[in-house]
């Protein structure tokens, strides 16, 4: 049975990824396939921040990496074009954890 996509009742969210990559030539193309698609310029998303922790504190785990980024949820995350030709070209380049928070 299909997973249910999320509903995205606000306009402007923060996504959080937390990853650890175990293979660097899947994400290397993933990456260039997410940077090509101009999706998240297209839908005005920018990112805040990303890379592994300046300073890691409270027993985080050396090899993870985080982005954040601010964009309109739905347009960019339940869009076909990232669930259909961008997100799949992650799978199996490693552990990523994903959620999306609402804006203040």
């Amino acid at each position: 049975m299909p997973e249910e996509q999320p509903q995205f009742p606000w306009r402007q969210a923060f996504l959080l990824v937390s990853a650890r990559v175990t293979d660097q030539v899947l994400m290397v193309g993933y990456a260039r396939a997410r940077a090509s698609s101009g999706l998240y310029a297209r839908h005005g998303g920018h990112y805040l921040f990303a890379g592994k922790a300046a300073v890691p504190l409270e027993d985080w785990p050396h090899e993870t990496s985080v982005v954040c980024g601010r964009f309109p949820a739905e347009a960019f995350w339940a869009g076909a074009q990232w669930q259909d030709g961008v997100m799949p070209l992650r799978a199996g380049a490693g552990d990523f954890h994903i959620a999306i928070f609402k804006d203040l």
